[in-house]
């Protein structure tokens, strides 16, 4: 074994000093804060320099009591056993700590420590931008759903007010009838833009997933078909409720027909096809495209920050796309063959019978 490893003063852990210093030498260079803290004897047993640094705390000021405290026991006890093994995050000296602490034996409890304060700034940035990108595609979609609707009434009333007088009640009936049907639409439209306040807590409730998507399909189709794409769905029985936020599931459907439709471009015959069924006690929710598809490196990088093959893309969408599943208790896979197609798969919870 290389000298190097071999230190005089090892940590004395449980009053025996190993014969040499590997792990302890392991632990104090890595890029990962260890504590480790003596249930029994109240003590912090080993502290490496990287959670030292964290904490700034390299004069040791931070004692067991005030570590518990700190970290997973508001009165300073030794926590119950429910919260050992979750994952938890503190601001601390403007830096956002990510941490899980471990029960060993009873006797000991390893907390093992991560500075995440750029990842979450990258992920604030990503959400930001993201919406921003999003923003142009949606509104150029209401631009088109909400003309139609306005004109309709427009029309609707005005034949209305010039024949008030001639047209029995039934008729005029129909035509207020008319009108509050295109009212609805306006009313639905309007909904979706609130789409936008996706990072709150997410409101979870049973949606009937055939009136989602139907509702979904009629906002981006008009953009979809004027650039030649044809989208459809089929819905297997015995499908029919899901348990989600519809504000986050409407962006994660929105950020994938984006990407599809983006696949599509200078493909012949571009179709769309969204396909729902149970599968794995979830609802798997996949939008098909017979694109241009992706090499197995791009699949590698999907869901890396910045990364895009898009000359004008961002490199953010699926990386927000999987936050929002995941917000939902859902998970996200995607398939792709180069040349073929991409399928990018959503597995949502099913709804809640007795709601």
């Amino acid at each position: 074994m290389n000298n190097f490893l071999i230190e005089s003063n090892c940590p004395v852990i449980n009053n025996k000093s190993p014969g040499n210093c590997l792990y302890a030498y392991i632990m104090e260079t890595i890029d990962l804060g260890i504590v480790i803290l003596g249930v029994k004897e109240k003590e912090i047993v080993f502290k490496n320099k990287f959670a030292s640094d964290l904490f700034q705390d390299n004069d040791d000021n931070l004692g067991y009591r005030a570590l518990l405290t700190l970290l997973l026991s508001e009165d300073g006890k030794v926590p119950p056993n429910e919260i050992i093994g979750k994952a938890y995050t503190l601001w601390y000296k403007n830096r956002l700590l990510g941490y899980t602490p471990y029960m060993i034996s009873n006797r000991f409890i390893w907390v093992i420590i991560r500075d995440i304060t750029e990842r979450s700034r990258l992920e604030s940035i990503a959400e930001a931008v993201n919406s921003m990108e999003n923003i142009s595609y949606i509104f150029s979609g209401i631009r088109h759903e909400l003309g139609n609707p306005i004109n309709s009434i427009k029309m609707t009333l005005s034949v209305l007010k010039k024949n008030l007088n001639n047209y029995s009640t039934n008729a005029v009936e129909k035509f207020v009838d008319r009108a509050m049907t295109e009212i609805s639409r306006v009313e639905f439209l309007l909904q979706a833009l609130k789409s936008f306040s996706i990072f709150e807590n997410p409101n979870i409730q049973n949606i009937i997933l055939e009136e989602f998507l139907i509702s979904f399909i009629s906002l981006v189709s008009s953009d979809l078909s004027q650039s030649g794409i044809k989208i459809s769905k089929l819905i297997v029985p015995p499908v029919e409720k899901i348990s989600a936020d519809q504000r986050l599931l409407h962006q994660v459907m929105l950020n994938l027909i984006t990407n599809a439709s983006d696949a599509l471009k200078n493909c012949e015959n571009p179709n769309i096809f969204i396909r729902a069924e149970k599968k794995d006690g979830f609802v798997a929710v996949t939008v098909e495209d017979n694109g241009c598809g992706m090499s197995e490196e791009e699949q590698t990088n999907l869901f890396k920050p910045f990364y895009t093959t898009k000359t004008q893309g961002t490199g953010l969408g699926l990386m927000i796309t999987l936050k929002m599943v995941t917000l939902m208790k859902g998970h996200m896979e995607i398939k792709s063959l180069k040349d073929v197609g991409t399928k990018a798969t959503v597995f949502i919870p099913e709804g809640k019978k007795n709601e």
